[in-house]
């Protein structure tokens, strides 16, 4: 993933298919230095055969996504490529398709930036928080339940674990348990602490990192 510091090619990322997470609202994707001729995120308004020179090329992206791109692309890591901005493409809505995967050959570019948020610098691209935001995805109807709201009233994280994904709220310090985090109170005073046995298969690991695999780099 490029940020405004670096860039780096890669063939992309994926997400799990059958995880509890989707991507949050706030996540932007861009894609940097796609073709402008055989990137299928790019159309022609007189058909993909009828290439003459009255045929306007027209991005399957964001259109409100221009300032984006320039902001990005006025990075001196970015820049330094002397790359034209119509290479640029605000990807949204992301389609990953049914291997709910962002295949960079596939779209044809080199390159992918994502962030979260501006961190209130709409203008300065440096400042911007880079990386992928995900939300947990509770259900079919993405209902909230009352067992992660618990777990965040007691400063716990939600989270899954286990063959069956099941609920686990990831507790300070280390601690998972199937409910909530309260239960630590009685514990802070305690002569002593039960040891923690983690299993291979029962890690918790901080949304903000866990699901997203990235191919190569």
């Amino acid at each position: 993933m490029s940020t405004c510091a670096c860039t780096q090619t890669g063939k992309g990322f994926g997400l799990d298919w059958d995880a509890p997470f989707s991507f949050h609202d706030d996540t932007v994707f861009t894609l940097l230095d796609c073709s402008t001729t055989s990137s299928p995120v790019y159309k022609t308004s007189g058909g993909a055969d009828d290439l003459d020179s009255n045929t306007t090329v027209i991005p399957q992206c964001d259109r409100a996504g221009g300032p984006i791109c320039s902001f990005l692309y006025s990075c001196r890591a970015i820049s330094l490529l002397d790359l034209p901005i119509s290479t640029c493409c605000v990807y949204t809505p992301v389609d990953l398709g049914p291997s709910f995967e962002m295949d960079l050959q596939k779209l044809q570019c080199t390159s992918y930036s994502g962030f979260y948020s501006f961190n209130g610098q709409e203008s300065n691209p440096e400042n911007w928080k880079y990386g992928i935001a995900l939300k947990y995805k509770f259900s079919v109807f993405n209902d909230y339940p009352s067992s992660c709201a618990n777990c965040e009233r007691s400063n716990g994280v939600c989270g899954y674990g286990g063959v069956y994904n099941t609920f686990v709220c990831n507790c300070p310090g280390g601690l998972n348990t199937t409910s909530d985090c309260f239960f630590q109170s009685s514990y802070n005073h305690s002569p002593r602490l039960l040891p923690q046995h983690t299993t291979g298969n029962c890690l918790i690991f901080s949304l903000a990192y866990f699901l997203v695999r990235i191919f190569s780099v």
